[in-house]
This record gives structure tokens, sequence and C-alpha cells, in this order.
């Protein structure tokens, strides 16, 4: 609630992102964090946790995301259209006589796919960079996140992967979500 009555919108979002309650009431006043943001005049900050609510998950750090962007096909088809002379001509005049007033990015548009390209688990950058424990359980809004020695703690080292990558920790019997999940060892 502080970070939204602060508007510390990158706070916000990485403490949604840990599974912060955003339904949590402050016991004085009786409002939550969302309408703090609203009541102190912090728009941005409101702004961001109803971006992260309508798109609850970040799907380019999950393993099964796919880099593709949907509306290329149909921008691509558009563009290579032909258009008659009079389109050509009103499009010419309408670009004359047009501001072009910098504006917010588009919802879904190409800074949003360059963005989730960049950061996806399937990017050069990422993949050279660092090593992800959990691929299939990417963060999300509500969900709470286990910290890195709490994951770290629940894999166990197979004897082969041991000798060909000795800081790569297995996936098996761990769920990364904040939930163990119990192992039965044969006796």
């Amino acid at each position: 609630m502080k970070a939204a009555v602060q508007g510390r919108q990158d706070c916000v979002t990485a403490l949604l992102l840990a599974g912060a309650d955003l339904q949590a009431v402050d016991a004085v006043k009786g409002k939550t964090a969302r309408e703090w943001a609203t009541f102190t005049g912090r728009f941005e900050t409101t702004v961001r946790i109803r971006t992260l609510l309508r798109r609850p998950r970040a799907e380019q750090f999950a393993t099964q995301y796919q880099p593709e962007w949907p509306a290329l096909a149909e921008l691509v088809a558009k563009a290579l259209s032909p258009k008659s002379r009079s389109k050509r001509l009103s499009e010419k005049i309408r670009s004359m006589f047009t501001f072009n007033i910098p504006h917010d990015a588009e919802e879904d548009g190409v800074m949003d796919h360059m963005v989730r390209m960049t950061t996806s688990l399937a990017s050069p950058f990422v993949a050279t960079a660092c090593q992800t424990i959990c691929p299939d359980s990417p963060p999300e809004v509500g969900k709470r996140r286990l910290s890195v020695p709490e994951i770290l703690g629940q894999h166990v080292l197979d004897p082969e992967d041991e000798s060909e990558t000795s800081s790569r920790p297995s996936t098996a019997g761990s769920s990364c979500n904040g939930q163990a999940v119990e192992e039965d060892t044969p006796s």
C-alpha cells in the first residue's frame, strides 16, 4: 500500500508479481492499494495495476511461449495489398495535413512484442546470460513466489547431471510456486 501511495510503479509491479495481496485492506481507512493509488492521485500506478490485472501472467518466461506476433500476418497482408490511385492520392494528402504527435504505444503492438521477445527464455540475450530454475512457473499476479534459497533447497541434483553441469539443479521434486512437492523415495 505504501508503494501505491508513493506512486512507485516498479515497486508495486514487483510486489504484485511476488504474490502481494491486492485485496488487502488498510486497517485505519479501509482502502486497498489500488484505492489508495487513485485517492492520492497516482494515476500511473493505477494504470500499471490495471495493466497487470489485464495480463496477470508473464507468458514470455514460460517454456511453452511461442515467439510469434499474431498481428504480423494481418499487417503484412494489409501493407502488400494493391491500392487504387485515388486511395494513394488521399493518403498522400492526408499525410501532408496530419501532425505526427507522439502517443503511447499500442496495446499488443510492436513494442510489446519486442519486449516479450528480448525477455523470453528463448531469447539469445537471456539464454546466454542466465539460467532459469523454474521455467514452467512464470511470475503471476497473486501467486506467491519462493525465494531463490527456498527453490534451491527443494531441488535434488541428479548424479549424471552433476557431472555435466554442476551448477544446474534439476526440476524434479519441486514446483517453484510456493507449494513444495513431496518426493517418494523407494525404501
